[in-house]
């Protein structure tokens, strides 16, 4: 092989080499990365219970929702009513 033929190959191999080292950076980086933190909204959720009648109310939307007697709009119109209620 010709001189200039090893350089090539060389890079070629250097430049695959670098690839590699980067997606396994990329791989320890994301296996580190912390927890997702909950939202300000599911915190307070989990902080204030709603009162079981209120939940068997929402659970009735969710169902008239999924059998389609009420459309998707109505759906979070009454329960952003019913939770501004309680």
């Amino acid at each position: 092989m010709q001189p200039w033929q090893w350089v090539v190959w060389g890079a070629g191999v250097l430049v695959f080499a670098l690839v590699i080292a980067a997606v396994i950076v990329a791989v320890v980086r994301a296996g580190r990365r912390p927890p997702q933190l909950p939202s300000a909204a599911e915190r307070l959720q989990r902080q204030s219970p709603r009162p079981p009648e209120v939940e068997a109310q929402l659970r009735e939307l969710a169902g008239l929702q999924q059998q389609g007697r009420i459309s998707d709009a109505d759906y979070e119109r009454r329960r952003a009513q019913l939770l501004e209620r309680h």
